[in-house]
C-alpha cells in the first residue's frame, strides 16, 4: 500500500513537554542548538519524523515540527505552523490551560488548521479529569472542539501507543495534500554549509519536485537550480507535497 504523507506540529505553552513528547514518539530530539539545550526550552523549530499504521493497514509517514513555547519565539512558532495536517496540542496536567495555550490555539484557528489532538502531559502528577474538562471547555468553540484528549507520562510511559494510535486515527480521516500544479516551499529555515551552498527547507505544497529542476526564489524572481533534495536527512530525488523538504 502507498503511503501517505502528512505534517504534524506541536503547540502549547512553555514547558509543558513538547519536545520530550516528541522524543518519546520518535527517540528524536528535536532540540538541536546548545542554548536549547542549556536553558532547557525550545527557540527555534525542531525537527522529527515518526511512521505510523492507521485503520486497515495505511501506512503514513509523518514529518513532524516541534515549536517553541515562549510568549519571546511565537514568530517561530507561526512558521512551524504554516503548512501542516495535524496539531499536537500539548497541555500538562499539572499546569492546565496556560496563555500560551490560548495563543497557540487563537494561530491554529487563524491559519484554518482542520484537525488536533490532545496530548495531557505529567499525567502520572495527577489532576487529568480537572485538566481534561478545562481543554474541553477551552475548545468549544474552535476546530478541535473533538479532538481526542490523550493523558501521557514521559516518565512511565503511559499514553505514548495511544497517542499514536490517535495521531494515526485522526489522519485516516484526512487526505494528503494533492501533487497537482507547481511545487512550492515556503521557506521556515535557510542557512549556509561549507562545501555546499545555501540549504533551504520547509514543507512542499503544490506539485512534486525533482533534482536538476530549475526554481525561482521569490521575493527577486532569482532563478536557481536544485542540486540535490534531502527529507530526513536522506537523499532523494524527488520530493512529494506534504513532505519536509530541504533543497540545496
Amino acid at each position: 500500500m502507498t503511503e501517505k504523507h502528512f505534517i504534524l506540529a506541536t503547540a502549547g505553552h512553555v514547558d509543558h513537554g513538547k519536545s520530550a513528547l516528541v522524543k518519546a514518539l520518535t527517540g528524536i530530539d528535536p532540540d538541536r542548538l546548545p542554548e536549547e539545550k542549556a536553558r532547557q526550552i525550545t527557540i527555534d523549530l525542531g525537527f522529527a519524523e515518526l511512521n505510523v499504521v492507521g485503520p486497515e493497514e495505511q501506512r503514513f509517514h509523518i514529518g513532524i515540527v516541534d515549536v517553541p513555547g515562549h510568549e519571546d519565539f511565537v514568530r517561530n512558532m507561526i512558521a512551524g505552523v504554516g503548512s501542516i495536517d495535524l496539531a499536537l496540542l500539548v497541555v500538562a496536567a499539572d499546569d492546565g490551560w496556560m496563555p500560551q495555550t490560548e495563543e497557540h490555539v487563537q494561530i491554529l484557528n487563524y491559519l484554518r488548521v482542520q484537525r488536533g489532538v490532545v496530548a495531557l502531559t505529567k499525567s502520572d502528577l495527577g489532576g487529568i479529569d480537572v485538566v481534561a474538562e478545562q481543554i474541553r471547555e477551552k475548545l468549544r468553540d474552535t476546530r478541535f472542539a473533538r479532538a481526542s484528549i490523550v493523558p501521557t507520562s514521559i516518565r512511565t510511559g503511559e499514553g505514548i501507543d495511544s497517542l499514536k494510535d490517535a495521531v494515526a486515527t485522526e489522519l485516516a480521516m484526512s487526505e494528503p495534500q494533492p501533487d497537482i500544479g507547481k511545487p512550492r516551499l515556503f521557506v521556515d529555515r535557510a542557512f549556509t554549509l561549507r562545501g555546499i551552498g545555501t540549504v533551504v527547507t520547509g514543507t512542499l505544497s503544490g506539485g512534486s519536485i525533482r533534482r536538476s529542476q530549475d526554481v525561482f526564489v521569490q521575493p527577486g524572481n532569482v532563478s536557481a537550480r536544485v542540486r540535490s533534495i534531502q527529507n530526513h536527512g536522506r537523499n532523494v530525488e524527488i520530493a512529494q507535497p506534504g513532505m519536509r523538504t530541504a533543497i540545496n
